[in-house]
């Protein structure tokens, strides 16, 4: 089963949205080169050709997905409650009384009648194009005694998985299955365009160790961070 997908509505919200979690894994990354300096996402452009999505089956959300996230834990944490609510719920105890916070693991999300999960085929070769900014830096007579600014352009990007999407009754969740072998990665494949030096002065071009470098970890963001058991969870309006 085929359908229509509205590419369109991944706007600059949403871009930025991305940006910010791809700037939270680079800014994480353990060790760095030591030639490198820290990586930024500077632009991200969803492009206007969207992928190709096929359903290929109808089922129940996994139960992993209705337990508690990072997020869950963190906005459940013990708070004073309102008066309002004290008298509702707790009678006459001090205004002093706490909720009790979800603990990771525990049930956050009650099943619902209508709780469903496309099991889907994803394939995207379309023109979405990412920018990232570094330095180059040259430890030598000391360390960081030059450094020189580095533009990586991402185009061509080449991406095939199977997607979970589960409906519950107040989020969505989306993650990826185990690619197939013989792939080992979701992302198949992308090009590099690298540009070292500036505008005024000498530029250089496909400088391998940083581009391999750059490869490896874009596929560990995604790999890492969309692949069954781990998910994103947005909230259902």
């Amino acid at each position: 089963m085929s359908f229509q997908i509205f590419w369109e509505k991944l706007d600059r919200k949403v871009a930025l949205s991305v940006q910010a979690q791809l700037n939270s894994f680079f800014a994480s990354l353990e060790p760095r080169p030591s030639f490198l300096g820290e990586i930024s996402v500077e632009q991200l452009d969803f492009g206007s050709v969207p992928p190709q999505f096929e359903i290929i089956d109808l089922t129940e959300p996994f139960p992993e997905f209705y337990l508690a996230t990072e997020d869950d834990v963190v906005s459940s944490a013990p708070r004073p409650l309102s008066p309002a609510t004290q008298r509702s719920y707790f009678g006459s105890q001090a205004d002093t009384a706490y909720q009790t916070p979800i603990l990771p693991g525990e049930l956050a999300v009650e099943r619902g009648e209508d709780d469903m999960q496309l099991i889907a085929k994803v394939e995207y070769c379309g023109d979405m194009s990412l920018v990232l900014r570094t330095e180059l830096q040259l430890n030598y007579p000391a360390t960081q005694f030059a450094s020189l600014p580095v533009t990586l352009h991402i185009t061509r990007i080449e991406f095939s998985a199977t997607a979970v999407i589960a409906y519950l009754p107040d989020r969505v969740n989306l993650c990826f299955l185990e690619p197939e072998p013989p792939h080992t990665s979701l992302l198949r494949s992308f090009a590099i365009r690298t540009e070292v030096g500036d505008t005024h002065q000498h530029v250089l071009k496909n400088v391998e160790k940083l581009e391999l470098f750059i490869t490896e970890q874009l596929r560990h963001a995604i790999d890492d961070d969309f692949v069954f058991p781990s998910y994103h969870s947005f909230e259902a309006f």
